[in-house]
């Protein structure tokens, strides 16, 4: 086994220096015996980059060990979807930390080079949003402007990830809540205001939303949730539910489905936004892609949301 080791020393509240995590991973490895690399990032895309020139250079079984936050891997996974003999994950580095709170108290273990080794592996499903793949979350509407807003918060002293995206969510409030759209979910077609719109295949985004607690990443379908048009005064209730993952019990507020795709069609350029990355366009769907990751974790660990019910506070 072949295994390659993806650094972003940009990747936010690392408490590990980028000397540290060499420094452990030549500790951790080297009395294995098996070949591996160990590549540092240096610009945006270049942890995609690495991941499929890795793929696509060595045929024999690839383990990639990203360390980084969400951003990092959703890179990986676009540069390593769809090369069976690769499997990915992640040892938590970032600021928000998100896709490996699906594993719930178990995420805390992904930060332990040694529990990552020999774990098991899972096929996981993935978004496919204009053509740039996702593996967690993907939403367009206020959500995505709050989303793509919290790194303006994020630098902010004593500010944590729920709380910049808390004070997003108040900036862009004030600048307006809904939008008219052009909504098709797997041939139902809907022409409204809408609040949010979110795509989930994983559960947790934002600094600790749940839109969908029972989601699971591996079922062949996507859920969509999309938040019906409210008013500056109902909007701080709905994001509660919302991010509470009660959308159903509060239906005249939030919509649910299930399903392999959405397309939603906008009046003017507008930002959307996949694994926290920003895609502008005026048109945008949704799908479930054909291509598959293969993603490793701690052994014994369990992304069934009868075994991972909360996440841990904090994965750093």
């Amino acid at each position: 086994m072949r295994r390659l080791f993806i650094l972003n020393p940009a990747a936010g509240k690392n408490q590990k220096s980028l000397d540290q995590h060499i420094a452990s991973i030549h500790a951790v490895i080297d009395p294995l015996g098996d070949p591996y690399h160990i590549e540092v990032t240096d610009a945006p895309g270049h942890a995609e980059t690495l991941a499929r020139q890795y793929c696509q250079q060595y045929i024999e079984p690839l383990r990639i060990y990203i360390y980084g936050g969400d951003g990092t891997l959703n890179e990986v996974v676009n540069g390593a979807a769809g090369y069976d003999h690769a499997a990915i994950t992640v040892v938590p580095c970032g600021s928000g930390n998100d896709f490996v709170k699906i594993f719930g108290g178990d995420a805390p273990r992904f930060q332990n080079l040694e529990q990552l080794l020999e774990g098991p592996d899972s096929y996981l499903d993935l978004i496919d949003c204009n053509g740039r793949l996702g593996i967690n979350i993907g939403s367009i509407g206020l959500d995505a402007r709050v989303g793509l807003g919290v790194s303006r918060y994020k630098g902010l002293p004593l500010v944590s990830g729920r709380a910049a995206y808390l004070l997003s969510t108040l900036s862009n409030t004030i600048k307006g809540v809904s939008e008219p759209y052009h909504v098709e979910v797997d041939g139902r077609e809907m022409d409204d205001c809408f609040t949010l719109i979110s795509v989930c295949n994983g559960r947790w985004y934002g600094g600790g939303f749940c839109p969908v607690p029972d989601a699971m990443p591996n079922d062949g379908l996507l859920d969509f949730v999309i938040a019906k048009k409210v008013s500056r005064f109902q909007v701080a209730s709905m994001v509660q539910h919302y991010a509470k993952g009660e959308g159903k019990d509060y239906p005249q507020l939030i919509n649910l489905f299930r399903g392999r795709s959405i397309t939603v069609t906008c009046e003017k350029p507008t930002a959307a936004q996949i694994d926290g990355e920003a895609i502008l366009d005026t048109s945008f769907t949704f799908r479930l892609s054909e291509k598959k990751i293969r993603f490793f974790y701690p052994r014994g660990a369990s992304f069934l949301p009868s075994l991972a019910i909360r996440p841990a506070k904090e994965v750093y």
